[in-house]
């Protein structure tokens, strides 16, 4: 009996022992969270911060976690504050305050998506106060505008070609024309194709800004500098500038985009054609697309207003994408007319049909070749053959791609032209292959 009583006396002693080892455990976290949330009012954040963590065995409970995260955030310490607010939520999924800050720590993370799917929960949550809806729809602006700066790119290469072009002046094979009611005349040796080798300098730069999730604006250079060995009177700067905006709707993506392209030719400002187009691209599915673009530009020349035009073209065409293939057909109408009446026999229509396919040889191989033929067509009378002009031109292209590496490549380009006509001084072929080197960055 007496060691009955004595056995209970014991067990309560233990069991006073412990509730009054809890009460001054709680007491002890009650008065923590008391020196916590002051110190966070006060804005001795780092004080905070350090003061949780030498209290690390309340991990897990959500007041100590949410003032751990609070602390945390505001001391710059963006991982820390992820995990706290996420046990916070965890535990508490009604905590709207807390994930208003699990947001504000996705952001400081610079996880962008997680901080986009934690303000639409609250903003779409029916329960949560309007002063949060408000706050979240806040940082869910600014979650969107930094994944529109992060889109941002700005990409240039640089490229330097050596290379041999067979008929620089588009140049006759002819010895003699005959001209009507005049006779036989003998071509003078600038008349007559000429070959010359060339060095050429690339420059592309290319920068891109998004406006929102589905439109963006960019702006485009490309510029040529050719350089030859002996005919100098060639040398050549052909420079493009180009603006667009362009917009994605569902499958369908379309663009506006200006643009201005001069001439300088031996150092002088030859011609310069501006541009404007509007197209669009509709996408099938992952592989097959339909595109069409429809320009109205004027070409002005320098040197002599005779070639001074304005034109429209329309372009339709169809691509293909495989895993290691590229391929795509289109159709091209163009219409030239001359700006003043004594350039008529200038004015042009011209129709093409284009293929072009890509081949992936292997991880840094690429073959590329394209052929086009155009029918041309004047639409007056030429004034010194008194006759009907029809030109009609073959085009093949086709170039090796070896990638040394991400931004340096190597390449081998041959080109050649075949051009007939009514008029033979206007026929010629041309033959141009030249080695380049490229570096993009």
């Amino acid at each position: 009996m007496v060691k009955q009583v004595f056995f209970i006396l014991l067990l309560s002693y233990f069991a006073l022992f412990s509730l009054n080892a809890k009460a001054q455990d709680s007491i002890s976290y009650v008065k923590l969270l008391g020196e916590l949330k002051y110190l966070i009012s006060e804005e001795r954040y780092s004080e905070a911060y350090q003061n949780s963590q030498k209290n690390y065995k309340y991990l897990g409970e959500p007041d100590f976690d949410y003032l751990l995260g609070v602390s945390a955030l505001n001391s710059g310490l963006s991982a820390p504050a992820v995990f706290a607010f996420e046990r916070v939520v965890e535990s508490k999924p009604q905590w709207y305050e807390a994930r208003l800050y699990l947001v504000r720590s996705y952001i400081a993370a610079n996880n962008l998506p997680a901080a986009n799917s934690q303000a639409s929960v609250l903003i779409n949550t029916t329960t949560s106060p309007n002063r949060v809806k408000t706050a979240a729809r806040t940082l869910l602006e600014i979650t969107q505008r930094k994944q529109r700066f992060a889109q941002r790119s700005y990409n240039q290469s640089i490229e330097v070609a050596y290379g041999v072009d067979g008929n620089v002046n588009a140049g006759t094979s002819e010895d003699t024309i005959l001209i009507p009611n005049l006779g036989e005349f003998l071509l003078s040796p600038e008349s007559k194709s000429t070959d010359d080798n060339y060095v050429k300098l690339n420059y592309k730069g290319h920068y891109s800004h998004p406006i929102d999730q589905r439109s963006a604006l960019s702006l485009g250079v490309n510029a040529d500098w050719y350089k030859f060995n002996k005919l100098s009177e060639y040398d050549r700067i052909n420079t493009s500038f180009v603006g667009r905006y362009q917009q994605q709707l569902d499958n369908i993506r379309w663009y506006v985009q200006a643009g201005i392209t001069p001439l300088l030719l031996d150092g002088d400002l030859y011609r310069t054609e501006t541009s404007l187009t509007a197209g669009s691209t509709y996408q099938l599915d992952k592989q097959l697309s339909f595109f069409s673009a429809l320009s109205i530009g004027t070409m002005n020349n320098t040197f002599d207003e005779k070639l001074d035009n304005s034109f429209y073209a329309l372009n339709i065409g169809a691509s293909y994408m495989s895993q290691r293939w590229y391929q795509s057909v289109s159709a091209n109408l163009k219409n030239e007319s001359a700006n003043i009446n004594n350039g008529d026999f200038n004015a042009r229509n011209i129709s093409g049909i284009y293929y072009q396919v890509t081949a992936l040889l292997a991880k840094q191989w690429q073959l590329s070749a394209q052929t086009g033929y155009q029918w041309i067509s004047y639409q007056d009378e030429h004034p010194l053959f008194l006759q009907d002009r029809n030109d009609n031109l073959l085009i093949l292209s086709s170039s090796l791609n070896y990638s040394v590496n991400k931004s340096l490549a190597v390449q081998l380009t041959l080109n050649y032209q075949d051009k007939t006509s009514d008029i033979s001084l206007f026929e010629y072929d041309r033959f141009d292959t030249n080695l380049s080197a490229s570096y993009s960055f």
